[in-house]
């Protein structure tokens, strides 16, 4: 059963197709990953599935109650909270049901009735089976796991780096458990020891993910499951990653063999049509135009060149080897407070 599925997907940004009349389906307990180069519309891919952009054209169809899980690095968060508190708002619906059941018992010490018994058994009971008596130990494992405790549990949010409130937020997205999650480079901000955590967690997740990563080795452990995005056109493949290219390689020189003969008969054709278009062969040569024109042309091979750039190289002529005015970095936003002014001299070693 499909979780999600999106039909006659087309997007066009600035004249530069995206995707055109493509499908795309997540199923359920599949782990996908989503590849293909720079710009060619992974990250757009997620952000049309979380409702961010809308696209030209196209359906998307989610199963009734599923619940998301978006890494947003750039979500806003309660800056005044502290990581541990934030952690646990992952559990907020437990922790609202334990606040309910206290009431119920201070209730129930004013006046037992049949009804209030009943509620706080099936309070009790919810939160039994969905481990809420386990949270504590449920954060720190996935914290420790990808660092967070490093940090500082009684840490402010506000006082974390960018890079800090990312891996914050995949945490948090962990610990809630969604029915799909949607992870664009969850690497980012890792160090070793911690993505091979992440591996581990994600190989043993009972749920659907979709991952982007440009790390390839991490994906070739995580993902069962490929959607090859590449000239506008998506390609689902099953498997790892690994077979996944193996298969597309194989296609390719499948689809480039064909499109080879299919040229040369076309060639052929043309050839015969201008040499026999009139005379005693003019019947047959206007048979073969008329083949030639139901023909479904096979579209030439992409081109794949990677482009090569050579600097000239110059002799020093300044003390100065990097100059800077005014830098800002971020993009929505600046994550610096002032704007950055200064240079490097020739020879510095500047951390």
């Amino acid at each position: 059963m499909s979780i999600v599925k999106i039909e006659h997907l087309s997007l066009t940004y600035f004249e530069k197709t995206l995707y055109q009349d493509e499908t795309f389906q997540v199923n359920a307990h599949e782990h996908i990953g989503l590849i293909g180069s720079n710009g060619a519309g992974k990250s757009t891919l997620i952000k049309v599935l979380t409702d961010q952009v809308v696209p030209d054209s196209g359906q998307i169809t989610w199963q009734k109650r599923i619940k998301r899980g978006y890494l947003d690095q750039y979500a806003q968060l309660p800056l005044e909270q502290t990581v541990w508190e934030f952690l646990r708002s992952a559990f907020q619906e437990l922790i609202d049901a334990a606040q309910q059941l206290e009431q119920t018992y201070q209730q129930l010490a004013l006046q037992e009735t049949p009804a209030l018994w009943e509620q706080a058994g099936q309070i009790q009971n919810q939160l039994e089976q969905q481990g809420y008596y386990d949270i504590d130990t449920k954060i720190s494992q996935v914290a420790t796991g990808l660092g967070i405790d490093l940090l500082g549990y009684e840490r402010p949010v506000g006082q974390l780096s960018g890079g800090q409130r990312s891996k914050l937020i995949l945490t948090k997205l962990l610990l809630e458990k969604p029915d799909i999650l949607l992870l664009d480079e969850p690497t980012n901000y890792l160090d070793k020891q911690h993505i091979a955590w992440l591996v581990t967690y994600l190989q043993s997740f009972a749920n659907a993910f979709i991952v982007i990563s440009h790390d390839y080795h991490f994906l070739q452990q995580v993902v069962d499951t490929v959607y090859d995005l590449e000239q506008g056109h998506l390609t689902r493949y099953k498997g790892t990653l690994r077979q996944a290219l193996q298969q597309k390689a194989a296609n390719q020189r499948t689809y480039l063999k064909t499109y080879a003969s299919q040229q040369q008969k076309i060639m052929q054709a043309q050839a015969y049509i201008q040499k026999n278009h009139a005379g005693s062969r003019a019947k047959s040569a206007k048979s073969r135009q008329r083949q030639l024109a139901k023909m479904q042309v096979l579209s030439p091979p992409a081109n794949r060149k990677i482009p090569q750039f050579y600097f000239k190289e110059v002799p020093l002529t300044s003390q100065i080897a990097i100059q800077v005015t005014k830098l800002k970095i971020g993009y929505q936003q600046s994550l610096l407070k002032q704007e950055l002014n200064f240079s490097i001299r020739n020879h510095e070693k500047v951390v």
